[in-house]
């Protein structure tokens, strides 16, 4: 996700989606009754017989009364009431539409209020999305490509050459590895993906992880038959990124579950509304956890003790219904908190 604007002055939020998961963090943020701003097209029929239809595109201001995003469509449709548009002879006001929002177009929404919890959503998606530094090296015994890697951009960053010498070359032993690892800390990713056919990249991860360097991202290993510029694209077309990313955020999401259920065997959590409330006011509470089922299904509830957490400063987090141990957070009614300390 970019976010291009969020302007609380005006409640207008302005996002560029990257990949199918942003569409998807939309759906969660659009509510009834915002304005969502899109383009479709219309037909419009010909003032003579025999002419061709004409198909004009239109953009609409669309006051939202649905939101439905579903993976295999990749596309968000926002179904509504046209409140405006432009250009205006074309546009049919009170009319009811719907425009689907892709990956890769500008969208503009407008509501009553920007909440917090929503804003926090979006730069969770934008930092965690697959430009957010994810670094893939391209690997084989000969030759590294390093480039930053999204679904819409190659940016190279360097090429390092094995230099072969001789029949008895054995890579582990040659400065090749150094080399790559030089530039992977020279460049300082957040994520590091390791890429390509045979077992060189396998070699390489290991010989990272002897190294034991402090703070050095994990490294995930891909299969692919080609490196290069053909290897990049096979990571992107085959969707390989979108993977790598929800299992990154599984993993996160997972390692917050155990803490869960550790404070909840020592004792050092509460759930229930009432007794996340007293907790909170009390100046006890550490973290707040909510299943995303429990925030969509009571939004009002949920977004009462999430402002009152965020005046206590409390972290909070947000089990994804795509997680299937977001159950563990739904079977102690969706919320629950976890304590510095207990009374």
């Amino acid at each position: 996700m970019k976010i291009i604007k969020i302007d609380k002055k005006i409640n207008e939020i302005i996002v560029f989606p990257e990949i199918l998961d942003d569409l998807w963090h939309l759906e969660k943020i659009i509510e009834k009754d915002d304005i969502v701003i899109g383009k479709t097209d219309r037909k419009i029929k010909p003032s003579k017989e025999g002419e061709k239809v004409i198909r004009e595109t239109i953009f609409v201001h669309i006051q939202v009364e649905n939101v439905h995003f579903q993976e295999f469509s990749e596309n968000l449709r926002i179904s509504g009431i046209i409140v405006d548009g432009k250009p205006k002879d074309l546009v049919e006001l009170k009319a009811h539409h719907s425009i689907d929002i892709k990956v890769g177009e500008k969208t503009k929404i407008q509501k009553k209020e920007i909440k917090k919890w929503q804003i926090e959503r979006l730069r969770k998606a934008e930092k965690e999305s697959a430009t957010s530094k994810m670094l893939v090296i391209m690997m084989d015994d000969e030759k590294t490509e390093l480039a930053f890697v999204n679904q819409f951009s190659i940016q190279k960053k360097a090429s390092i050459n094995a230099q072969k010498q001789g029949k008895m070359f054995k890579e582990e032993k040659s400065n090749y590895f150094d080399k790559v690892l030089e530039e992977i800390i020279r460049l300082a990713p957040k994520k590091v993906l390791v890429a390509g056919p045979g077992f060189t990249k396998e070699n390489f991860k290991k010989f990272v992880e002897d190294k034991k360097i402090a703070g050095f991202p994990k490294i995930i290993l891909e299969s692919l038959n080609s490196v290069g510029e053909t290897g990049f694209r096979e990571l992107i077309s085959q969707g390989k990124l979108d993977s790598i990313e929800k299992e990154l955020q599984l993993t996160k999401e997972s390692k917050l579950i155990e803490e869960v259920l550790l404070c909840v065997a020592k004792e050092k959590a509460e759930y229930g509304q009432k007794e996340i409330l007293n907790a909170i006011n009390n100046g006890m509470v550490s973290k707040l956890i909510l299943s995303e089922t429990f925030l969509m299904e009571n939004r009002n509830k949920a977004e009462e003790i999430m402002n009152i957490a965020d005046k206590f400063n409390c972290e909070v987090h947000i089990i994804s219904s795509k997680n299937p141990q977001e159950k563990t957070i739904h079977n102690f009614g969706g919320a629950i908190a976890l304590l510095h300390y207990r009374k």
